[in-house]
């Protein structure tokens, strides 16, 4: 895929056999916690050349508090366009698998537009085997950008596994009974 800059995905779970000294700018996706404030100081420590921006919401793909919403689409897809030529960006979240993936392919879904959204997907799987974007994530962006990458997201990766992995489906059962 086309970039005017390289592109990584990664989990915290990698950051201690990768080469942190090669990422200029990173988008750095945490969950809301208690710890926030020294993750973030651990970031800038251990990423001290990076230029970073923080995405804070829950990985989640139903209607649940603190989940994604427009304007951390809209914002990590600013921060995208900033980044310049030549640059190596990080986009990571906890595992490198749902979040981090799914703003990754909208940040590729603005640079190539609706149509190319089955490729991106392909791309994403290459680079990152373990993938399976956030849901909700990709359809926000499709509402933004005007793409399809919640059913590309479908067809390249299969079912979703972002809600049953993280208990929420057993929980709004457990609701409902």
């Amino acid at each position: 895929m086309d970039l005017p800059y390289q592109l990584s995905i990664h989990g915290v779970v990698d950051f201690q056999t990768i080469d942190r000294s090669l990422f200029t700018h990173i988008i750095s996706i945490w969950h809301p916690n208690p710890n926030l404030q020294v993750f973030q100081e651990n970031m800038e420590i251990g990423f001290p050349q990076s230029d970073i921006h923080f995405g804070i919401f829950q990985d989640v793909e139903g209607d649940h508090q603190q989940g994604p919403e427009s304007h951390h689409v809209e914002a990590a897809l600013q921060y995208a366009q900033s980044v310049p030529s030549g640059a190596h960006l990080l986009v990571h979240c906890m595992a490198g698998i749902s979040r981090s993936t799914a703003i990754s392919m909208a940040i590729l879904a603005q640079k190539h537009g609706a149509g190319s959204e089955l490729e991106i997907a392909t791309y994403i799987r290459e680079i990152r085997p373990q993938a399976n974007p956030n849901r909700l994530i990709c359809a926000l962006a499709d509402e933004i950008l005007g793409t399809q990458l919640e059913q590309a997201a479908d067809e390249v990766f299969g079912h979703s596994y972002g809600e049953s992995n993280k208990g929420w489906d057993q929980q709004n059962r457990d609701q409902q009974d």
